[in-house]
């Protein structure tokens, strides 16, 4: 009897094992540093240069007439804009697929180019503060504006806009889930406080709202 259990807990330990290496973090690093920008890597703040690494957990600033770039392991992209900060919240990959990335952006605007992961639900989000954008693989800009009246709403000084360039996007506010909006290539639609996302407008329409984005 003894002899069974510990066997079943070897296998148990090994198959484990196993998906923990199957899935791991995906790293990334800037390709692209232009301006003045900082990493926040385990409580300390450091100058963001070229080649360094982005890990899990670390979080992006931009200062104004700065824009960088981090590429993962995937090839999905990140294109920060000036005055803009975001966290990498979350980023597994089992062997080259992407499991599920989580990116949070805080404020400014961010553009992702991400890879298409075929026959998938979505697994790229990125979050505003009251916004949630997510792909399974395509182009698209995210601006989180705080501090100016929304074009769709004056009333709401702080606002999510998202524009698709390629491919589409499912766009819901945590405030309101069961109104998720799907913007398609060329559009664009915006979150304002704790409403629900608008219906999608051709791009240009309202604009971004964030430095940069045209």
């Amino acid at each position: 009897m003894y002899r069974v259990i510990c066997s079943a807990t070897i296998v148990l330990v090994v198959i484990f094992t196993s998906q923990m290496a199957a899935a791991q973090e995906a790293g990334g690093e800037f390709t692209k540093v232009s301006g003045i920008a900082s990493l926040e890597h385990a409580g300390k703040q450091l100058a963001a240069a070229l080649g360094m690494p982005v890990a899990v957990g670390d979080k992006i600033r931009t200062s104004p007439n700065a824009q960088v770039s981090v590429t993962f392991k995937d090839g999905s992209k990140l294109e920060l804009g000036e005055s803009s900060s975001c966290t990498v919240d979350q980023y597994t990959i089992a062997g080259s697929r992407r499991t599920k990335a989580l990116i949070v952006l805080w404020g400014g605007h961010l553009r992702s180019i991400v890879t298409v992961v075929v026959g998938d639900a979505p697994n790229f989000e990125v979050h505003t503060p009251n916004a949630v954008a997510a792909v399974r693989g395509t182009e698209f800009e995210t601006a989180f504006i705080e501090g100016r009246p929304c074009p769709e709403d004056r009333s709401c000084m702080r606002y999510t806009t998202v524009g698709v360039s390629s491919g589409s996007v499912v766009v819901s506010n945590p405030s309101n889930p069961a109104a998720p909006v799907k913007v398609d290539e060329g559009y664009e639609t915006t979150v304002a406080c704790e409403s629900a996302a608008t219906s999608p407008a051709p791009l240009g329409m309202e604009g971004m709202g964030a430095p940069g984005y045209h």
